[in-house]
């Protein structure tokens, strides 16, 4: 029983981690990247704060430029 009991736990951590849609700033620019994390969208899994602080503008102000735009400010944030 212990050893399912622990087997259990370690699913629900995997999930866990795996479920995880917000991560710090400093998470996404370390590598290896967090579990899960799609590393050629890193800027989705920011808060709000944490994307104006990197890319110095809104998500709605990021969404309105062209792909080419929003790729360089990723690699000048370090997001890329």
């Amino acid at each position: 029983d212990t050893e399912v009991s622990n087997q259990i736990t370690l699913v629900e951590d995997v999930l866990a981690k795996l479920c995880k849609t917000i991560y710090p700033l400093a998470d996404l620019l370390a590598r290896p990247l967090p579990e899960g994390v799609d590393p050629l969208k890193l800027e989705i899994y920011l808060t709000d704060e944490d994307f104006e602080f990197a890319l110095d503008m809104t998500r709605k102000e990021y969404n309105a430029l062209p792909s080419w735009k929003q790729v360089n400010l990723k690699k000048t944030a370090g997001l890329f």
